[in-house]
């Protein structure tokens, strides 16, 4: 269960000092600090279960959706998540993992998560089509056909069985939402109907 300080503090109330009380149980482990002012009470708590709480309003995305959906080989150990007019880039490290969270454009940011019913916490991530945008969109711009595509499937190691299962029309629409040169780059590599090899 997450608990804050706050809550913490007027749970021991009858202590002459909660606060000790709280540091004592952090010592025994029955409470993972968190960040300032937060604590899980169930250090097996998956970690990404925690990412939306932690900060936001977020949602899972960038390089952990794609592992999570094995679009790309590598297993991601950071949770990476998708925020929206933060304007900077946080990042938070506790017994659970390591968090960033970055900024996507206003427009995009309300389309194309889901929300995930699990126990003990429900918990928000990018569908594939917007996991992708948001990765392409963090990036230095790629000039060209050709090193878009070896970006794409050689450098990042897209899969290309799933992108070709992706929905194009939900893809292109979401990517033109971003104005950034690489969604331009993906809608073209869309209308041209070809992967890397084609």
């Amino acid at each position: 269960m997450i608990i804050s300080t706050e809550q913490l503090v007027m749970k021991y109330s009858e202590y002459k000092s909660p606060h000790h009380k709280i540091q004592s149980m952090v010592k025994r482990g029955e409470l993972v600090p968190l960040k300032r002012g937060l604590y899980e009470t169930d250090r097996h708590t998956a970690g990404y279960m925690l990412a939306n709480v932690l900060y936001g309003p977020s949602y899972l995305s960038f390089e952990y959706a794609l592992s999570y959906y094995g679009m790309i080989p590598e297993r991601v150990t950071v949770y990476t998540s998708a925020t929206c007019s933060k304007r900077r880039k946080k990042e938070f490290q506790n017994q659970f993992g390591v968090y960033t969270y970055q900024d996507v454009p206003t427009a995009v940011y309300p389309h194309g998560y889901t929300r995930i019913e699990t126990d003990p916490y429900p918990y928000l991530i990018a569908d594939r089509e917007k996991a992708l945008c948001d990765e392409l969109s963090i990036l230095s711009p790629i000039r060209g056909r050709k090193a878009f595509e070896e970006y794409l499937f050689e450098g990042m190691r897209l899969d290309e069985d799933i992108f070709d299962e992706l929905d194009s029309e939900r893809l292109k629409t979401l990517a033109g939402l971003y104005h950034r040169t690489n969604l331009e780059q993906l809608i073209r590599l869309i209308d041209r109907g070809g992967g890397y090899n084609e």
